[in-house]
C-alpha cells in the first residue's frame, strides 16, 4: 500500500498533466485557410499578425519619426477591411473563402478556392472571383484571379506574396453591349428599384452554370449537408442536396441548387456521387461527364479537389486528373 501523502502526490501530477493536455489541445495551430480569413476580416491588430516579420519591422522603423497623431499604414488597412465587414462572410470549409452581399441586386460576390499546395512551411492558394446572381453563376466581363503565396514564421501563417490577374475577352462581340456589362455598371453607380426589380423577375434567361462551377457547388452543398446531418455524413442522393439550401441571399429567397440536379442530368452532363452509400459517410466522390460523350468529365471530394479528364470519363478523373482551373 502507498503511503496517503505519495498516493495524493501522484494523484496530482495525474491532474496536472490532464490540464496541459487540454491546454494543447485547446490551441490548435491556424490553417493557412484561417490566417487569411482573420487577416482580412479582422482589425489591425489580426492584420499586423500575419504580416512577415521583416514587414513588421521595417513598419515599426518607419513609424519611429512620425508625429505621434499620425496614423499608421496599418490603422489605414484595417479601416479599408472594417468598412466592408457588415457585407463580407467567410468560410472555414467548402470552396468559397469569402462572400460579398450585394441584396439590391439579389447578388453576391463569391471569391473561390481554385487550388491549394501546400509545400512545408509555405503555402499558396490560387483564388477566382465569382457573380452569382439569383443563386446562379452569371459571367463576369472581366476575370479576376489570385495567386497569393503564404510562409510560416514563428508558428504563424503570414502573407508573402499576392499575384492579381485580370483577363479581358477582347475578342468577344459581347464586351461592346450594354448589357453584358450591366451588373458591374449597376453595382458601381448604384440601381434603380425598378431596374433592381426587373432584374429579380428575368429568372427564366438566366444561364446555366458550366459542370465545372456545378462540381464546386456540389461539394460545397455536401459541406452543408454534413453539417446539419453530423450522424449521417455526407449524401450520395442529389435531392438531398437540391433541398438543403434556401433563402442565402439576405433580401430573396433561392434554392441553394437548381431543382434539376436532382434528375441527375444538368446543363449536358450527368452527375453522380458515390462513395457516401454507407452511414456515417465521412467521405464523397462527385464526377461530372458529358452526356453526348464530347467534352472535358470533372470530378471532386470531400477535400475539394477539382480535377478534370480530357477524356471525358468520370473514372479517369477520379484516378489520373489533372488540376482543373476553369
Amino acid at each position: 500500500m502507498f503511503h496517503p501523502r505519495f498516493r495524493l502526490a501522484i494523484c496530482s501530477v495525474v491532474v496536472f498533466a490532464g490540464i496541459v493536455a487540454g491546454q494543447r489541445s485547446s490551441f490548435q495551430e491556424q490553417s493557412p485557410r484561417q490566417a487569411l480569413i482573420e487577416m482580412l476580416s479582422g482589425g489591425e491588430a489580426q492584420f499586423k499578425k500575419h504580416l512577415t516579420l521583416e514587414i513588421q519591422s521595417k513598419l515599426q522603423n518607419m513609424m519611429k519619426g512620425s508625429p505621434d497623431n499620425a496614423p499608421s499604414p496599418l490603422q489605414l488597412l484595417a479601416g479599408v477591411n472594417s468598412s466592408g465587414a457588415n457585407k463580407m462572410q467567410s468560410f472555414d470549409i467548402g470552396p468559397t473563402l469569402f462572400a460579398f452581399n450585394n441584396p439590391q441586386e439579389h447578388e453576391r460576390y463569391e471569391v473561390e478556392i481554385d487550388s491549394e499546395e501546400p509545400r512545408g512551411e509555405e503555402h499558396t492558394m490560387g483564388l477566382s472571383l465569382h457573380l452569382v446572381r439569383n443563386g446562379v453563376e452569371r459571367e463576369i466581363p472581366v476575370g479576376l484571379r489570385f495567386v497569393v503565396k503564404l510562409k510560416r514564421q514563428s508558428g504563424v501563417w503570414r502573407l508573402n506574396a499576392v499575384t492579381m490577374s485580370a483577363t479581358l475577352p477582347v475578342g468577344d462581340p459581347r464586351i461592346l453591349e450594354k448589357s453584358w456589362w450591366g451588373p458591374v455598371l449597376a453595382s458601381a453607380a448604384g440601381a434603380s428599384e425598378d431596374s433592381a426589380a426587373a432584374s429579380a423577375v428575368v429568372i427564366d434567361e438566366r444561364p446555366k452554370m458550366n459542370p465545372l462551377r456545378a462540381v464546386r457547388m456540389i461539394g460545397m452543398a455536401e459541406n452543408l449537408y454534413v453539417q446539419m446531418h453530423p450522424g449521417a455524413g455526407y449524401t450520395c442522393s442529389l435531392p438531398n442536396l437540391v433541398n438543403i439550401g434556401k433563402g442565402m441571399d439576405e433580401e430573396g429567397m433561392y434554392k441553394f441548387m437548381d431543382a434539376e440536379f436532382a434528375g441527375g442530368v444538368y446543363n449536358g452532363y450527368r452527375f453522380t456521387i458515390t462513395g457516401c452509400e454507407r452511414g456515417p459517410a465521412k467521405m464523397f466522390r462527385v464526377i461530372a461527364e458529358p452526356v453526348g460523350g464530347r467534352g472535358k468529365a470533372y470530378c471532386s471530394d470531400n477535400t475539394n479537389n477539382l480535377r478534370a479528364a480530357d477524356d471525358g470519363r468520370g473514372a479517369t478523373c477520379l484516378v489520373a486528373g489533372k488540376i482543373a482551373r476553369k
